[in-house]
């Protein structure tokens, strides 16, 4: 039985409210909870987002004989490295000046985000060895990966007392990776990110909808 809808404004704006508003999630990891040494993987604040850390290369693809296809190159899980781990700056050799970061002195680190995501923003910082260069990169980026692995933005990294810092100034869609480049210590990850809704659920929740209010003026007319 169907019951009539008195304030059916109220039901279509709280409807288009579920079918517009995307879940948002802030947090800043800074691994200060983990001791030096253990799997970056293990911050809780990464769990709770359901991000992961791996070791990367830029490697190409394979055929079925294992020969390498030209022209295929893009970022791939070095699955002969180890574990993305935790870093004490201040007990590292060098002028690292951060304590706790994450280790990504030896090769660059993917930030996997765990699905396709809006970034509204996004920061991070980092210490290099010697605090003026980073890794022997020139005019190294931070890079944000579309799920194809292309390119789609870039910071670039300002230093200031030693630390080099990377700001997304304006909102980015259709983010799923971000890639560290290797040669220092990130700290302070700061992310705000959107999930991007799927159209199809969307379509179906407002025929849905549609249905519901339909149901409600005909029993009204009873």
């Amino acid at each position: 039985m169907f019951y009539h809808v008195k304030n059916k404004k109220a039901l279509i704006g709280l409807a288009l409210g579920l079918m517009l508003t995307q879940p948002v999630l802030a947090a800043t990891m800074n691994f200060d909870s983990l001791v030096a040494g253990t799997n970056a993987n293990s911050d809780s604040t990464a769990i709770d987002l359901g991000i992961t850390f791996n070791n990367v290369s830029f490697l190409p693809s394979k055929d079925v004989d294992g020969i390498d296809i030209a022209g295929s190159e893009h970022w791939q899980i070095d699955t002969t490295a180890s574990a993305v781990v935790v870093a004490n700056g201040a007990s590292l050799d060098g002028a690292y000046a951060q304590s706790n970061g994450l280790d990504a002195r030896d090769q660059p680190v993917m930030m996997h985000l765990g699905g396709i995501f809006n970034l509204a923003s996004f920061s991070l910082n980092a210490s290099s060895y010697d605090g003026s260069s980073f890794g022997g990169y020139y005019n190294p980026t931070l890079d944000f990966l579309d799920i194809n692995g292309n390119a789609i933005g870039s910071v670039a990294y300002t230093l200031s007392a030693g630390i080099f810092s990377a700001t997304l100034s304006a909102p980015l869609q259709g983010v799923v990776d971000v890639l560290l480049v290797g040669g220092a210590v990130y700290d302070n990850v700061s992310i705000n990110v959107a999930a991007v809704p799927v159209p199809g659920a969307v379509w179906l929740f407002g025929s849905a909808l549609m249905g519901f209010l339909g149901f409600s003026r005909r029993n009204t007319k009873v």
